[in-house]
């Protein structure tokens, strides 16, 4: 979906031209994301989760989790929902792990974690890596199902 340029080398996928998502073809209702990711200062990139119409995604229609800090917001909020300061995310290796089983979406980022207990979106959809500008390389990639781990 767009125009961004992903590309995959040294077990990486990275992108800085364009902008667009990467939308999984899985559609859970329970999940765990596990990845490592690294930024450059002025990126802007987030994953959406729970995506009920994955032809329309933004925080209206999906869980938008902040890969980057982002206006009034930090990495790791969950956009619109529940924010977090901003912290040091940038030129750097981070790892984040997001979870949503039944009503339960808890990030953690770096070790630090925020939760929320919200239906708004349902239990169920695909998800997606946001790109809008700057760079992000993404490693380690993992997604785990309930009954599987």
């Amino acid at each position: 979906m767009g125009n961004a340029a992903w590309q995959v080398s040294n077990n990486q996928i990275t992108v800085n031209q364009g902008s667009g998502m990467l939308v999984s073809k899985l559609a859970q209702p329970d999940y765990q994301i596990d990845f490592d990711y690294w930024v450059s200062e002025n990126s802007q990139a987030s994953i959406f989760i729970r995506c009920s119409n994955p032809n329309v995604i933004n925080s209206e229609t999906a869980f938008e989790i902040a890969l980057s800090n982002q206006a009034n917001q930090g990495a790791g909020s969950i956009v619109t929902i529940n924010k977090v300061s901003p912290t040091r995310v940038t030129n750097q290796w981070n790892h984040i792990q997001v979870s949503a089983i039944g009503s339960k979406i808890s990030v953690t980022l770096n070790g630090v974690s925020n939760q929320i207990t919200d239906t708004r979106f349902g239990a169920g959809g695909q998800m997606a890596v946001n790109y809008q500008h700057g760079e992000m390389r993404l490693k380690n990639f993992n997604v785990t199902i309930p009954g599987r781990w």
